[in-house]
């Protein structure tokens, strides 16, 4: 009897020592990431200037052509559109797997990227670049200079560079190449874009690093931003897709915290172009540059036209 009443007091005592704390975690232990995702108006450098629909059925990526055209893929078809974002014609491709990447050449030229195969056309039935880069290939991004494609494969982490009519010119990192060389790709996320002045900017996602490299491969400078800030890159890989201003400058857009930014090619952060309180879901977002330097932005089934309103302050 005296041990079931000591267990009774200790019980009693017990509950009364934990009652005044019962539901009191969230202000011992918050969890709040709201300041993760605030940005202050003074970086916002873009307003919204037009919003166009899409004919594609699942539009999911993006690109720019020479002549002001826009282009879009998405499924197994995609769509030319002009400035003004009226359809001017569609394109298709033979084959099973859906587009994964797009790019226009300097000739007008549509590349999209469709799983492990590449295709190329002017007209409404593209036909294949080059053979499959393998069964476990996966290409997340293309860009296309005068003669030459840049085509990352999430799935090898390597960026093939092919001519136009297939001949595989090399890849990065070379075989042999140190680790430190090596790109690091945790998700089907791995993007690249034509340098203004020559060459490609490439992602190193894993790493929240973009690398200039020359049109033979060769490194010509890099810079990563890792961090919790709104001029840092975030979460596992970052960003998820990369475009270049008509000045040099790079256009950023990530995922997890959507939010889409500008940065000059040296690493230097501008401004914010769309802040995560305007994009809905935690998806990146594809993103192209109009050659007057309006951002274009694929957001589900629009695209979302941002222009520059004023010249904001770097972040402290």
């Amino acid at each position: 009897m005296r041990c079931r009443a000591e267990i009774l007091a200790r019980t009693l005592l017990m509950g009364f020592l934990v009652a005044p704390f019962a539901g009191c975690e969230e202000d011992v232990f918050p969890y709040r990431t709201g300041a993760l995702y605030a940005v202050e108006p003074r970086l916002i450098s873009h307003v919204a200037c037009a919003q166009w629909s899409l004919p594609v059925p699942s539009p999911a990526y993006l690109a720019v052509g020479p002549d002001g055209c826009v282009v879009v893929a998405g499924g197994r078809m995609g769509a030319i559109l002009g400035t003004n974002g009226v359809v001017q014609s569609r394109f298709a491709w033979a084959d099973a797997a859906p587009a994964s990447a797009v790019a226009v050449a300097a000739d007008g030229r549509i590349f999209v990227g469709a799983g492990s195969r590449m295709f190329s056309g002017t007209g409404s039935n593209l036909t294949s670049v080059c053979d499959s880069l393998g069964e476990q290939a996966q290409i997340t991004g293309v860009a296309a200079s005068s003669n030459q494609l840049w085509i990352c494969d999430a799935a090898q982490r390597v960026v093939w560079r092919f001519d136009f009519e297939g001949r595989l010119l090399g890849q990065l990192p070379p075989p042999g190449a140190p680790r430190s060389e090596a790109f690091v790709v945790p998700s089907p996320s791995f993007a690249v874009a034509l340098a203004g002045g020559g060459g490609f900017w490439v992602v190193n996602p894993g790493r929240f690093q973009l690398r200039h490299h020359a049109d033979d491969g060769r490194l010509l400078g890099q810079w990563d931003h890792p961090g919790m800030t709104v001029s840092c890159f975030s979460g596992c890989c970052n960003p998820a897709y990369l475009a270049v201003l008509p000045n040099g400058d790079l256009v950023t857009s990530e995922k997890k915290i959507p939010r889409i930014k500008i940065y000059s090619s040296e690493g230097v952060f501008r401004s914010v172009v769309v802040p995560p309180s305007s994009l809905t879901g935690d998806e990146g977002r594809p993103v192209a540059v109009a050659a007057d330097g309006r951002v274009l932005v694929l957001d589900g089934k629009q695209i979302r036209v941002y222009a520059r309103k004023t010249v904001v302050a770097s972040e402290p």
